[in-house]
């Protein structure tokens, strides 16, 4: 279902990746692999279309962060280096949630993935590391990153020139320490009953904000 020319393009952006996390060594963080991989997308964009260049350069980066092989598509990428435990705001879990929910965002749509997102914490709730809604802000920005990526052409060379400025963890994720996590399934309901709640509604529209407020995401 991938077309030709994107399994090219994923193709270019991995082999880039490679050479990256290979010339970086011990230094190479999550925000300095997004910046070179938009450092290619904005070249490649001269003579292509930034919203495409854009979505493989955040689905390759979330592949790797996340440990997943992207073979099925480029057959020499069972050679590529094996991922090193990148973090965002100093937490892996972060860095994950945070590459799975904009590779969605730009595959799927940000409908997709809130959802999965959602679904996700509710799942830990029950039985696994329980419910977190500093994962669900994780989430919420990495969605927000991926839409601003894609959404258009002029939104997408945008991106491209902020990611050649620099990036910071905290200007891709607002402060999360004050939000609750590590919640089970009869805690959550007991403090919030369900996902559909006046609470639960109230602490992820403040969530929303505090993503909104980041300059990066800013229309």
């Amino acid at each position: 279902f991938v077309s030709q020319a994107n399994r090219d393009r994923l193709r270019t952006y991995y082999t880039a990746l490679a050479d990256e996390v290979e010339r970086q060594g011990n230094r190479l963080t999550l925000v300095s692999l997004l910046e070179a991989m938009f450092r290619l997308a904005g070249e490649r964009s001269r003579d292509g279309d930034p919203v495409a260049e854009n979505g493989a350069a955040i689905v390759t980066v979330a592949a790797y962060v996340n440990g997943k092989s992207l073979s099925a598509l480029a057959p020499e990428a069972q050679s590529w280096p094996q991922r090193r435990r990148l973090k965002l705001g100093g937490r892996r879990d972060f860095a994950q949630h945070f590459t799975t929910s904009a590779a969605l965002a730009v595959t799927g749509g940000s409908a997709v993935a809130n959802a999965v997102g959602l679904f996700k914490e509710i799942d830990d709730a029950d039985g696994g590391s329980g419910f977190s809604f500093r994962d669900l802000a994780a989430d919420m920005a990495g969605t927000q990153f991926g839409n601003r990526s894609v959404a258009g052409s002029e939104a997408a060379l945008a991106m491209q020139a902020r990611a050649a400025r620099g990036l910071t963890d905290e200007q891709l994720m607002p402060p999360v320490d004050d939000l609750r996590e590590s919640l089970s399934d009869q805690a959550f309901k007991a403090e919030f009953g369900d996902v559909g709640s006046v609470k639960y509604t109230a602490v992820v529209r403040d969530i929303e904000r505090r993503v909104a407020a980041l300059p990066v995401y800013a229309d």
